[in-house]
């Protein structure tokens, strides 16, 4: 069986070396190296392929509609391709040359058909919630709606982050792709149809990442672990300056936050080493690590952002560029 890997970013690194290890992979279907055009997470896999003898198949386009590139991949002999990372609908041409098809992957805290769409991960994160469910799939024209091959849930703890989330997922991913090829459920192409009716969560930009330090602690906090690396990070600012949030904590003392009950929303109560301690709205928030650190000043006073507001402009956006239902874990923040 010809078995190729589609991997663009660092996200799918851990999944491609653990299939690279147990199965003979032919080669990997990647992005050239002016892959930062394309997504910020690129990852040049030039290396990865040399040292595992595989060859190295490099696009030039990310939706793969260049023309080289698709007389590139129409040359190969291609049974099945698994997607590690590629953040792109697959062209039809590509799905009927493959003998067998391409698997791919997806999941949200409430089960792949009702949390299609864009950054399910983040959002789980966000919204505090404590499970996850990741299902491998058949890749068919349209966004996360083949077959079903296989599912696992598995559990958020607090303490998640969205890179030990990607951890987490590739593990899992791994794991089922490997089982399912093992009982031939993947070269005999089973797999259980979707129910109809599928709802969708909308992308993310670098924007939508600003804190509202209104909210309570714990809602900032989730939103901080949410959009660490290697993603841009959950942001505030003073003046001029921007202050990325790489990671933090909340101090619940609600008992005892009237000893601030002077300071507003977004104040930096205390310097504590290489500590900053905040007000929120509710609770406190410890920043363990943020950019620019050194102007962070007791005193100062943090912008804040609308989360509401945020919300309303993310299905604004999305509802002027595609015609699907969003799901209810997007709609129920602004209602």
């Amino acid at each position: 069986m010809n078995i190729y890997i589609l991997n663009a970013t660092l996200n799918g690194k851990l999944f491609a070396e653990i299939l690279c290890s147990r199965i003979e992979i032919k080669g990997l279907i990647t992005l050239d190296e002016d892959g930062k055009k394309h997504t910020p997470e690129y990852y040049d896999y030039t290396d990865f392929c040399r040292k595992r003898n595989i060859g190295c198949i490099k696009m030039r386009s990310y939706d793969l509609s260049d023309v080289m590139d698709r007389e590139k991949l129409q040359e190969l002999e291609i049974d099945l391709v698994i997607i590690a990372s590629w953040q792109r609908l697959i062209p039809s041409w590509l799905i009927q040359k493959c003998s067998i098809g391409i698997i791919g992957a997806h999941g949200s805290h409430e089960g792949i058909t009702k949390g299609r769409g864009r950054s399910p991960q983040n959002w789980a994160l966000m919204m505090g919630k404590n499970r996850f469910s990741a299902s491998i799939f058949w890749i068919e024209e349209g966004a996360d709606n083949g077959p079903v091959i296989d599912t696992y849930e598995f559990e958020y703890f607090s303490t998640d982050s969205i890179l030990t989330s990607y951890v987490k997922i590739n593990l899992y991913k791994a794991d089922m792709i490997l089982r399912n090829l093992a009982n031939g459920r993947i070269e005999g192409k089973g797999g259980t149809p979707q129910e109809k009716g599928g709802l969708y969560l909308p992308q993310r930009k670098k924007e939508d990442g600003k804190i509202d330090w209104n909210r309570n602690a714990i809602d900032i906090y989730n939103m901080v672990r949410a959009l660490t690396k290697p993603y841009p990070g959950a942001f505030t600012s003073h003046g001029e300056t921007e202050f990325i949030i790489w990671s933090a904590r909340p101090v619940m003392a609600e008992d005892v936050l009237y000893l601030y009950e002077n300071a507003e929303s977004g104040t930096v109560l205390s310097i504590l080493g290489d500590s900053a301690l905040v007000k929120c709205g509710t609770n406190l928030l410890l920043i363990e690590s943020c950019t620019n650190f050194e102007k962070i000043e007791e005193g100062m006073v943090f912008e804040s952002a609308d989360y509401k507001e945020q919300i309303m402009n993310i299905v604004s956006r999305h509802k002027k560029k595609y015609d699907t239902t969003l799901s209810r874990l997007i709609l129920d923040e602004i209602e």
